[in-house]
């Protein structure tokens, strides 16, 4: 087959052609002639030969088969009605969002604009589901109640929370705390299948009447955590006490140093370095017995009447070094008011010790070696008697690591602070703080949401990866949109 003779001068120009133009210019080139460019003028503009234009025309129509051909493997969005609600609501709860900070999302990530009308519409009909989903749910099972308010502005918002399962069962704006309020809200919970028998809360006056009126023999548990919270803050007003009398001490004596000591340097030395002294040695008395008190506030291994005495004897010891220090001693002396309460735990183990041993068919009394060996330090000698008793009492049936396994999950099953309520309270707090007011119906869908998101991660092993609500039920649930039908 005969080639067609090419002119020199186009030769020429098509490798002048390769040499001056580069790939984006030939690609151009190919499309412009693949779309219907006429040849001749593409070569009277760009210099090339009629055969390189072909050519790139061959070039680009391959390219464009070859791209007919793969598969399609990019990732589209169908901004459906349904994908906006979802996405309205992760951003308002997962990422905390305002409504501008949504309305912004749509413009800059998806091209698409959206009224503030139209996501709190979004919100509002959550919020009805939500609530359904709530009151369908049954709250047996819960025998313990960490019970507080938490508060927006002055506004209180009621709140109880299982603290062994985390499940919320009282999220609520309430127009007050008092104790006709709180019977009102226990009551409905009630009605819903919870049975409280302990109440842990703090000595608030509306709790502490309220809720027996529900529950009339339900025992109330002091809060520890708040306890040790108030007292521990006085104990740091010490620290800085000490701190600004070393400090004081050090300026004197820097003045004494120096040329212009001034009148009467040595007496105020003298004086500054005896208060110091007492700052230190009365901060550093204190913050040992306020470590003990923590402790004995604690599972510490002794029984009701000894933690008793040793708590007299530590706030007894507080009054006489800083008798100074009036909030100090204000603190300790609600301690001591509200003893019993705060021990309280103590009396329930006693009782689920008893309980538990029966459904073994195991002496009790091993439950209470291995509470009464949490006092001693292990290389003690105490320490190392208690585990021959221990060896003497358990049946071949009985294991040690099985008995002591169940000792373990007994202390985790009674509690005795409502911190979990002031961890609740950090993490609505962002909403809090971002809304400036969260509407009364916002409170019901954070609280479906708290119960049905799984967790990730925890110090006890058995949360990880379940949710509040199924922890409490033992059963596999939906999660937060899922269960609101989005």
């Amino acid at each position: 087959m005969l080639k067609p003779i090419i002119p020199e001068c186009e030769l020429k120009g098509n490798e002048e052609t390769k040499k001056s133009y580069g790939k984006d210019e030939k690609f151009i080139i190919g499309c412009q002639a693949l779309g219907g460019v006429p040849v001749k003028e593409i070569t009277a503009t760009s210099g090339m030969s009629r055969a390189y234009v072909y050519q790139q025309k061959d070039k680009v129509t391959n390219y464009a088969a070859a791209l007919a051909e793969q598969p399609d493997s990019g990732q589209t969005i169908e901004l459906t009605a349904e994908f906006k609600k979802r996405l309205i609501l992760s951003l308002a709860l997962d990422c905390g969002s305002s409504i501008c900070g949504i309305q912004r999302v749509f413009e800059t990530v998806l091209g698409a604009s959206i009224s503030a009308g139209c996501i709190s519409g979004v919100i509002a009909e959550a919020s009805e589901r939500a609530q359904r989903f709530d009151d369908a749910l049954s709250l047996e099972g819960i025998r313990q109640g960490a019970n507080d308010e938490i508060f927006q502005g002055s506004t209180p918002i009621l709140t109880g929370i299982d603290p062994e399962s985390t499940y919320i069962y009282l999220l609520e704006e309430a127009s007050d705390r008092t104790a006709e309020t709180w019977q009102i809200h226990m009551q409905d919970r009630k009605d819903r299948g919870l049975q409280l028998e302990t109440s842990i809360n703090d000595n608030g006056s509306g709790l502490l009447s309220g809720i027996p009126r529900v529950y009339p023999e339900i025992e109330i548990q002091c809060d520890t955590f708040h306890a040790s919270y108030e007292m521990g803050k006085e104990v740091g007003k010490l620290e800085r006490k000490a701190y600004a009398c070393i400090k004081y001490e050090y300026d004197i004596s820097a003045r004494a140093g120096s040329k212009r000591q001034g009148k009467n340097i040595k007496e105020k030395l003298e004086e500054s370095r005896q208060k110091a002294e007492e700052a230190v040695k009365a901060f550093d008395i204190v913050s040992i017995l306020f470590e003990w008190l923590k402790e004995l506030l604690g599972f510490s291994g002794y029984g009701m009447e000894d933690t008793i005495s040793l708590i007299g004897y530590i706030l007894e010891e507080i009054g006489k070094h800083a008798a100074q220090y009036p909030g100090l001693l204000k603190e300790a002396e609600k301690i001591r008011r509200n003893l019993p309460g705060l021990l309280s735990f103590i009396s329930r183990l006693d009782r689920e010790i008893l309980k538990r041993s029966q459904e073994l068919g195991v002496d009790p009394n091993i439950f209470h070696l291995l509470y009464r060996q949490m006092s001693y330090n292990p290389c003690s000698p105490q320490f190392r008697e208690i585990d021959f008793q221990l060896v003497g009492l358990l049946s071949e049936s009985n294991s040690w690591f099985d008995i002591t396994a169940e000792f373990q999950k007994l202390l985790g099953g009674v509690k005795k602070a409502s911190s979990l309520v002031e961890n609740l309270n950090g993490r609505i707090r962002r909403y809090i703080d971002m809304k400036r007011v969260v509407p009364t119906r916002f409170f019901v869908l954070m609280k479906v949401y708290f119960n049905t998101r799984r967790y990730k991660r925890s110090r006890c092993k058995e949360r990880i990866g379940k949710s509040p609500l199924e922890l409490l039920t033992g059963k596999h649930q939906p999660e937060f949109l899922e269960a609101l039908g989005f």
